[in-house]
């Protein structure tokens, strides 16, 4: 046991079942042996098994990340956004710098989630576009990865008290859209985050480990549910990698006028500080040469995770007064977001169908959230839950 390192030891002791803690470990050794450079491609002739694909996929265990819940890294990314938002979008700092909490509420901050619970691979684990090898279709010409969306609820699972926080991380679903010879792979992610002696009592009393309900709320357990979409694509030919960089992108409408908007300018620093934050090295954040001569991009893509923050933090200060907070989101990305392009965040309240009596009764209401390029094409779109803040002490 001593000679197991401190992520080791964790692992050990929150699985407890020796049987599983012997399948993470063979699955992790597995991971260290394979990477896309040893997998035999399949070629663009060849027929594709999707079916094996899913199954292989659906078939890999869970991943389990840990952290220790402190506000360091919700700081820096505040610091890192001070130059791109404005003072009312950014989450004050009011106490000191020792201390665990941030603001007025011990609670991480709607998006700032994503810094916390880093993937712990070596350079050389990753995959060659620098993303986690976890979710990718490996053995394939699927080697292009893009963030499609997703949903969060719960945001008042997480605190920042210094205690220890899980996030128990497993594949959902895999699909496959498109005609043949053009089809993309969907991966379905959940990902439950817990603070690490709540998962503990949870293993004790269900009947598998990781058996974890799909809705927290509905087993009187606190933490936040995360769904990620990530989609993969074919590789590109030279031909098509200049056709994707001299097309057009085509101008998608917003469905209304913003309540409230913020514009920026995302800069190559601003990505490198978000891809240091979250422990992203995908290339196609860091390296604009790569982003041209591999997958066919104009340049540095804004991360999708970073227009989730920054749509969550625009939409966070418009609330303020109100008595809502925010509940739940669900989001999809439509268009690649470049770098040192002008960028729109928007947020307007949804026209609703009830009264003011009857929202004040179920104490939910609901925003539309969008962020637009350069030439007001809509890029990312989302709907948002508010819910009423309880003034119960």
């Amino acid at each position: 046991m001593k000679s197991l390192g401190k992520p080791a030891r964790q692992l050990l002791k929150l699985c407890e079942n020796r049987a599983a803690f012997q399948r993470v470990l063979t699955f992790n050794s597995a991971m260290q042996r394979c990477s896309s450079h040893t997998s035999p491609p399949c070629t663009s002739s060849s027929p594709i098994d999707f079916e094996a694909i899913k199954a292989e996929m659906l078939a890999r265990p869970v991943q389990i990340h840990t952290d220790s819940m402190y506000a360091t890294n919700s700081r820096l990314l505040t610091t890192a956004l001070a130059d791109f938002l404005p003072e009312e979008c950014l989450f004050e700092l009011k106490t000191p710098k020792t201390s665990v909490y941030l603001g007025d509420t011990a609670f991480v901050p709607p998006g700032h989630h994503l810094v916390y619970f880093p993937l712990e691979l070596r350079g050389s684990q990753l995959c060659p576009d620098g993303t986690d090898p976890y979710h990718s279709p490996r053995g394939t010409p699927f080697t292009r990865r893009m963030w499609a969306g997703g949903s969060i609820q719960g945001f008042e699972g997480l605190t920042l008290d210094g205690r220890g926080g899980v996030c128990v991380e497993r594949i959902e679903d895999v699909k496959v859209h498109g005609p043949t010879g053009s089809e993309k792979i969907y991966v379905e992610v959940l990902r439950i985050y817990l603070k690490q002696d709540i998962l503990t009592q949870w293993q004790k009393r269900a009947s598998s480990e990781f058996d974890l309900p799909r809705d927290l709320s509905e087993h009187g357990l606190d933490g936040m549910t995360e769904r990620r979409t990530l989609v993969f694509m074919r590789e590109l030919s030279d031909e098509n990698k200049l056709m994707s960089m001299e097309k057009k992108q085509k101008v998608i409408k917003a469905p209304s006028r913003p309540k409230y908007s913020v514009t920026l300018r995302p800069t190559p620093t601003l990505l490198f500080h978000y891809s240091a934050l979250s422990y992203n090295a995908h290339r196609i954040h860091l390296d604009s040469s790569y982003c041209r001569e591999v997958e066919g991009y104009q340049d540095l893509l804004v991360h999708g995770p970073l227009s989730l923050t920054l749509m969550l933090s625009v939409l966070k200060s418009s609330l303020t007064g109100s008595g809502y907070d925010i509940n739940k989101i669900d989001y999809r990305h439509i268009a690649p977001l470049y770098v040192d392009q002008t960028m729109h965040v928007c947020c307007a309240p949804r026209a609703s169908k009830c009264t003011e009596k009857q929202n004040g009764t179920t104490g939910r209401n609901k925003w539309d959230v969008w962020v637009e390029n350069q030439d007001g094409g809509l890029c990312v779109k989302g709907t948002v839950e508010t819910m009423k803040i309880s003034n119960d002490a």
